[in-house]
């Protein structure tokens, strides 16, 4: 029984990740932890502990989506290499036990 892979499968879900990975970075309005909140006075205390709690969110947040790109770009990576490394062994298939010998490393044959 052969390895037989679904590429076509495999390689969209690689470029699903890769468009995740550049998307959740991608803010129309600009960078999510720099958002400011003018609550008004810099005396009203209250708008001040909302403007640090929007800060601290934007900075919560950031990192998350900082992590979710991360992940989707390994992803994406892994998913690659794994199409790469399964299409050579695919490739060995059909092959007698003879043929697979001349194919691996001269160590393995007891070759000198």
């Amino acid at each position: 029984m052969g390895i037989t892979v679904d590429e076509a499968f495999l390689d969209n879900a690689a470029k699903i990740n890769d468009t995740i990975a550049q998307d959740v970075v991608n803010s129309p309005k600009g960078d999510i932890k720099t958002i400011v909140l003018k609550p008004g006075h810099n005396n009203f205390t209250l708008g001040n502990n909302v403007n640090a709690a929007v800060a601290k969110t934007g900075a919560d947040l950031d990192a998350r989506l900082t992590e979710i790109r991360e992940t989707a770009s390994l992803r994406s990576t892994q998913l690659k290499m794994f199409i790469a490394v399964t299409n050579d062994t695919e490739s060995l298939n059909d092959l007698t036990a003879q043929d697979f010998l001349t194919k691996t490393p001269s160590w393995n044959t007891g070759s000198k």
